[in-house]
């Protein structure tokens, strides 16, 4: 393997125009630089790790690479945020190769063309398991003082609740390929909603501006993530089982049930849930997006979140979705 320095210039040059190389300090040195206009700085830093966000069983390097930067430009959408620059630290397993390097950073490199962000700089150390740890850094431009901003404590009684895309791909995508059925016809969808998912920038960047306040992305389950929105915003949130959009490939390989449970707490979708007055979430539904009416916001049982089948009874899915400071070991469906 490479020395520090070298794997460091090996990176800048593969990632290209994807390096932020007109900065006040480049990328290269101790430290990255840059201007900053009127407006809203926007900051979010995230870990991956192999064997509990990733196995080299079920995603080639690439689709690490690409997935470490959605998870982070993830979270800069879900506040209504401009990508601009990441900062990233990897942390190389004792298995870990050049060419492994090669494949990481051109994951790397093609989803931050994707999704508007460059490089900026970071670090490299070698370790006893392969991670990966991207600080991402955005701006909200506005001249007032009611930023448009979205947070997940302004979801209000009263509000509706929808979400975008199709929750449950991801986790149906790992299932598949856990059960040995990657290479049928028909699941193509799904490995690519697992392996190469895609943040909802542009989304988000329109909710705000219509007005739009509460939002939040779905990375550890569609019920685990609106509880957060319903324990910061101190309401019940109401959703109906029937109305949330299934993936059409989720249902044919996996049946209806699988497919729910899983959209209700399978996570690493990387959608955008939101609460508002219904026009103007349903003024964001496109065919390149969709966004679908799942539930109602209500002052009733705050903190809680409860999905209503169509019998009429509360449904509990086996899972919620995952808890990072609770869960060990691989993610699984």
């Amino acid at each position: 393997m490479l020395g520090e320095f070298a794997l460091i210039d090996r990176i800048i040059a593969r990632l290209g125009d994807a390096a932020a190389h007109d900065l006040i300090v480049p990328p290269g040195d101790d430290a990255a630089a840059w201007r900053t206009g009127p407006g809203i700085a926007v900051a979010t830093i995230d870990a991956l790790v192999e064997g509990t966000h990733w196995r080299t069983d079920t995603m080639a390097y690439g689709d690490v690479g690409w997935r470490a930067v959605t998870a982070n430009v993830s979270d800069l959408a879900a506040m209504g945020a401009e990508p601009q620059y990441l900062l990233i630290a990897m942390t190389l397993g004792p298995a870990f190769t050049v060419d492994d390097l090669d494949a990481l950073v051109e994951g790397l490199a093609e989803s931050c063309r994707l999704h508007g962000v460059r490089v900026a700089g970071g670090d490299i150390v070698r370790g006893p398991a392969t991670a990966i740890s991207i600080a991402a850094y955005g701006k909200i431009e506005t001249g007032t003082a009611d930023a448009p901003l979205l947070r997940r404590s302004r979801a209000r009684a009263g509000d509706f609740v929808a979400v975008s895309g199709t929750p449950g791909a991801s986790a149906a995508g790992l299932a598949v390929i856990e059960a040995g059925r990657a290479a049928e016809v028909g699941v193509e969808m799904l490995l690519l909603a697992h392996r190469r998912p895609v943040a909802r920038v542009a989304l988000g960047r329109a909710a705000a501006a219509s007005g739009i306040r509460c939002a939040m992305d779905v990375s550890d389950g569609l019920m685990q993530d609106l509880g957060h929105i319903a324990v910061a915003s101190e309401v019940g949130i109401e959703l109906a089982a029937a109305s949330l959009p299934l993936h059409p490939a989720a249902v044919d390989a996996l049946g209806a049930s699988a497919a729910l449970d899983l959209a209700l707490g399978g996570g690493e979708d990387f959608e955008l849930v939101l609460t508002g007055p219904r026009a103007a979430l349903v003024a964001l539904d496109t065919p390149e997006v969709p966004v679908t009416l799942i539930g109602r916001v209500v002052a009733e049982h705050p903190g809680e979140v409860i999905v209503w089948g169509e019998d009429g009874e509360a449904y509990e899915p086996p899972r919620r979705g995952w808890d990072q400071t609770r869960d060990s070991g691989e993610r699984r469906p």
